[in-house]
């Protein structure tokens, strides 16, 4: 009874009627000079096209059948991919799975629906399902460099000592190296764990930023997404350098399905290697792809975006945690963000009151932007986080679930500060925590919380702001529906 009363409270205190507030998102300028991430450009296509019908045509159709499924709907995968592409439909029913599948370009996987069509992978060890193949890393080669002595995040524009090398069209990376002064500056120069000293960033690791080249004028060059980490001549040097983006593999899907582990593995330890398999991993350099209304269950890692991988989206997944955490070797997280232009919509997490979870991660030097929104967390102690190590440009809108932005220190092997350029708005948790790092920003716009904390920018705390939607604005202000 106890526990019920105060459940009901602090569903009372979070749910209130509050006030609502009109914010001007573009003249939000920091003291360093960023403006807040365009986040309008995340997911399939960039948010300019929606994605394919979940009724478009079927290619080819399988129904059920006794033992081991996988090597028929692998041959059916494969042969929709060499006859040029198009859907693979699962009718209602279980189907017993023993080894991994892999989606190939242009394949979409279809069920009958989440609770009709039901895939049974039999074991943890290895990802069950794989969307396209990995593609090898660019080269990447350095062209000029940035004269700016600051560019905010937020720019689309800055200048360069010659453009002679650059071309409209052309695929680049923003980058800097990492710097011994930047290091100090921010406090992570000298982390030590039980005696141990503890590296944050190495120096001379790159901070990059993928993007596109719009125009050039003279020195000038204009990209296509605004950047969501800002360069500081005072202490790094500033490049752009020149790659061609790997082939991939895109227009990829994986919708209206469920898919149960049998045994579970939810609960393991994730340093167990029997139990450490993501249910669904998204290659690297795979792009335009997207995973929808996908029940999963039974899984210690959900979803992950491999490095590289670019405007994927993620939407209406549910994800069950159906036995208590082994924290042993610390939590595990639901879905994953190491790709660009990531989308993750009207997503959440459920589970039982002894399960503990990060529902979203990014991981180390995550370029954005990405976005999450809409998300919901059961549990109140499941924390949306940023997991390690400078990644930028994190918007986490509409979303039910506590957060956290900031200061990791010595946990792990020195993830110290985990983001810059992070966005939390219209999001209500149990615990918003917003700290900004000394050479960056994370704001809190419209946050509603039990408890607090954190030095970062807080906006209009209690109350509902308007837009409601900060991606959705800034979607319609680009022209895109």
């Amino acid at each position: 009874m106890l526990y019920l009363i105060v459940c009901t409270i602090l569903l009372a205190v979070m749910c209130q009627s509050v006030s609502s507030a009109s914010v001007d998102y573009t003249s939000q300028v920091s003291a360093q000079g960023d403006r807040l991430p365009d986040f309008s450009f995340c997911g399939y296509h960039s948010s300019n096209d929606a994605l394919p019908s979940i009724f478009s045509v079927v290619t080819t159709t399988l129904s059920p059948g006794s033992g081991d499924q996988a090597p028929r709907i692998q041959k059916a995968l494969n042969n929709i991919a060499s006859a040029g592409g198009g859907v693979l439909l699962l009718t209602a029913g279980n189907y017993t799975v023993d080894t991994s599948l892999i989606i190939p370009s242009g394949v979409v996987l279809r069920g009958a629906g989440t609770t009709k069509t039901i895939l049974l992978p039999q074991s943890g060890a290895s990802t069950f399902i794989t969307m396209g193949m990995a593609a090898a890393p660019p080269i990447i080669t350095p062209a000029t460099n940035i004269t700016d002595t600051y560019v905010g995040v937020g720019a689309k524009t800055f200048r360069v000592v010659s453009s002679s090398k650059l071309s409209v069209g052309q695929t680049v990376m923003v980058q800097r190296a990492v710097t011994d002064a930047w290091v100090r500056q921010n406090g992570m120069a000298d982390l030590v764990r039980s005696g141990v000293a503890q590296t944050w960033l190495a120096v001379g690791t790159l901070v990059q930023q993928p993007r596109k080249i719009m125009n050039i004028s003279g020195s000038q060059i204009t990209i296509d997404v605004p950047l969501t980490d800002s360069l500081n001549s005072k202490y790094m040097h500033s490049q752009v350098a020149t790659y061609t983006f790997p082939s991939g593999s895109s227009e990829m899907g994986v919708e209206d399905l469920g898919i149960t582990l049998l045994p579970s593995c939810t609960g393991a330890a994730i340093s167990d290697d029997t139990c450490n398999g993501n249910a669904i991993n998204i290659s690297a350099y795979t792009t335009d792809s997207w995973v929808r209304s996908v029940n999963i269950t039974g899984f210690n890692q959900f979803i992950n975006s491999s490095p590289g991988a670019m405007r994927i989206t993620i939407d209406s997944v549910s994800m069950y945690r159906d036995k208590a955490t082994n924290s042993s070797s610390g939590y595990p997280a639901d879905i994953t963000i190491q790709g660009t232009q990531m989308l993750v919509t009207g997503c959440g997490t459920f589970a039982t009151s002894e399960a503990t979870t990060f529902p979203i991660v990014v991981q180390n030097l995550t370029a954005g932007p990405n976005a999450v929104l809409d998300y919901y967390s059961q549990q109140s102690s499941f924390v949306i986080s940023p997991h390690q190590r400078w990644a930028h440009g994190l918007l986490v809108e509409g979303s039910r679930s506590s957060i956290s932005f900031g200061n990791r220190g010595t946990y792990g092997t020195g993830q110290g500060w985990t983001l810059n350029a992070g966005v939390a708005w219209n999001s209500n948790g149990s615990d918003i925590d917003i700290y900004s790092p000394p050479l960056g920003t994370n704001w809190c716009f419209g946050c509603r919380w039990i408890r607090s904390a954190g030095n970062g920018t807080f906006v209009d705390p209690s109350s509902t702001v308007q837009p409601q939607s900060l991606f959705q604005a800034q979607l319609a202000a680009r022209g895109s529906n």
